[in-house]
């Protein structure tokens, strides 16, 4: 399998990187002619570019977990049948006119000239989960998309016009130098602020401060190096990961470094080179693709639920039918096909006609009513409870989904699988990989300690959230969960302290927020409640749980430094 991933720590490109990438191919690729283009992935698009001088190929990836754009110089069997967004790109593109990055986003747009005087724009959006790529046609309307509306959340319907996903409110740093805060770390003013920007080279800046350098001198010579595009691409080890980074670390103390002579080798090196198992034996792609088609289903459900809700119409007005005709029998004939009423339910009083079954007596056509108001009560009772167990069943795979994209390594895959097999989603499941025995903390659990020492532990799937929640809280501890939001249970240990203090609660906020379906955004709302308003109810599903929230917090999110890597930029 190509284009696949050679590390377990990879992640989606990130933004720094994409955009000294775009700014590498503009000189190359401008106004190249489209030769063929290839879908050798579901998520993968390969285009075959002249440029006049030399066949390049463009690996644009649309993948959850490798999100990314990226000259290639590898190959890869195609199906005999291109795939549908395929056939449709080779039909329109015949010249690449333009690239560009869309400032502070992790969106590309690709111009395109097509036969006569069309203009296309293949829009490349590589956000991780939510990446996709859309054909837009020259008045900026969706052609085709290569994820639809159940895939990636967002509507990308043929015809509408194309509307970019909101904008991240950040400080440019290509447009102007920004002031850093004095109150806030420089390190997490930078990862979560500024952009573009990576949590290895906000390290750095951090670090080369802490030598001596001035604070303002540092960030101007920065952002000249990078106005220059006077680029170092490699690959460096740093804290236990692989970091792909367009700059070279001046002042972090790395375990190895790479150098390549353009991004784009290096890039390629970081995802595909030697690339065996990238999915962990291909268990990723394969739960990716179920949990995608499962979620998919329940929102179809859903919206056949509040149709048939809406199909029941107004059941009480049945019964008060029933009741004006109880009231006007004397009036009332077989034959008749409706009558006109005084409706005593209405303020004020108005006339209001029946329609009548002429085949029935009036008593008949009075309990037809009743009977009508009787189905439509069981039938909306019906569809309420259908609704509740849908939704609780979408928050669940919501939440094994999350876990997922945590999941580095097959160890902590294995929970996830596990739990879709109990579920009965997944079959022929595979024997969970043996793994060393536990110092009493689950694997997917994580542990470190607040500002002031207290212990903070958090899970990373639905069963270690149940044994964070069920079995490590006591009732005197704090709960935290982003509000609303599919994410981690976190417990902020008391320690046998009276107070907490206000550090340690805002610092275990923010966590709960970093492990969250809003890890990306720039705030987070969190709810925190005591331990004793947590309970799981009998017979539900691995995370689910009942908490009765005692306030709430704004906060930024904030992940340890491991898992840094998986931010949005």
């Amino acid at each position: 399998m190509l284009f696949v991933l050679s590390s377990l720590m990879l992640a989606v490109m990130d933004i720094l990187t994409l955009d000294a990438i775009v700014r590498e191919l503009k000189p190359l690729l401008t106004g190249a002619a489209v030769g063929k283009i290839h879908q050798p992935g579901a998520d993968d698009l390969v285009l075959r570019l002249w440029n006049g001088r030399e066949n390049l190929r463009l690996l644009i990836s649309a993948s959850a977990r490798a999100a990314r754009l990226h000259l290639t110089a590898e190959t890869a069997p195609n199906p005999q049948t291109p795939p549908r967004f395929c056939q449709l790109l080779r039909s329109r593109l015949r010249r690449l006119l333009t690239i560009a990055r869309v400032p502070g986003e992790r969106i590309v747009r690709l111009v395109f000239s097509g036969a006569g005087e069309s203009r296309w724009t293949l829009v490349a959006e590589l956000y991780g989960p939510q990446a996709n790529l859309l054909l837009l046609d020259g008045e900026g309307r969706i052609v085709d998309s290569l994820k639809r509306q159940a895939e990636t959340g967002r509507p990308a319907l043929p015809t509408t016009v194309y509307v970019p996903p909101p904008a991240l409110e950040r400080l440019d740093l290509v447009a102007d130098l920004p002031q850093p805060p004095t109150e806030q770390p420089l390190v997490d003013w930078l990862n979560q602020a500024v952009t573009p920007m990576t949590p290895l080279l906000a390290a750095d800046l951090d670090a080369a401060v802490a030598c001596g350098g001035d604070l303002r001198t540092v960030l101007e010579d920065f952002r000249a190096l990078w106005l220059a595009e006077k680029f170092s691409p490699c690959i460096v080890g740093w804290r236990g990961r692989s970091w792909l980074t367009p700059l070279l670390p001046a002042y972090l103390e790395l375990e190895s470094a790479r150098r390549f002579a353009t991004v784009s080798e290096a890039a390629e090196a970081y995802y595909c080179d030697g690339a065996q198992d990238a999915v962990f034996g291909g268990g990723r792609g394969e739960l990716e693709r179920l949990l995608g088609k499962s979620r998919a289903r329940l929102r179809r459900r859903l919206e056949q639920i509040e149709a048939e809700t809406a199909r029941m119409g107004d059941y009480q007005r049945e019964q008060q039918w029933g009741e004006l005709l109880l009231g006007n029998l004397a009036r009332l004939r077989r034959g008749m096909t409706e009558l006109s009423v005084d409706d005593w339910y209405a303020e004020p009083p108005t006339q209001v006609t029946i329609p009548l079954d002429p085949g029935l007596t009036p008593k008949e056509n009075a309990e037809l009513r009743f009977k009508r108001h009787r189905k439509g009560k069981r039938g909306l009772e019906h569809a309420e409870r259908r609704r509740t167990e849908t939704l609780e069943e979408l928050d669940w795979l919501e939440g094994v989904a999350l876990a997922l994209e945590e999941a580095d390594s097959p160890a902590e895959l294995d929970p996830v699988r596990e739990e879709l097999v109990a579920a009965g989603l997944l079959k022929g499941a595979r024997p969970a990989a043996k793994r060393p025995a536990s110092s009493g903390v689950d694997a997917g659990i994580r542990q470190t300690l607040s500002p002031s020492g207290l212990t903070i532990f958090w899970g990373l799937n639905n069963r270690a959230n149940d044994r964070v929640s069920k079995s490590l809280t006591a009732t005197n501890d704090l709960w935290f969960h982003a509000h609303r939001l599919p994410g981690c249970h976190l417990l902020l240990k008391r320690d046998g302290r009276r107070e907490i203090p206000e550090e340690d609660i805002v610092f275990a906020a923010s966590l709960a927020a970093g492990y969250s379906r809003g890890r990306h955004d720039l705030k987070v709302e969190v709810m925190l409640t005591s331990g004793k308003k947590v309970r799981k109810p009998k017979g539900a599903r691995p995370g689910l749980v009942l908490a009765e929230p005692e306030r709430t917090l704004m906060v930024a999110p904030r992940r340890l430094e491991r898992d840094a890597g998986k931010r949005s930029e």
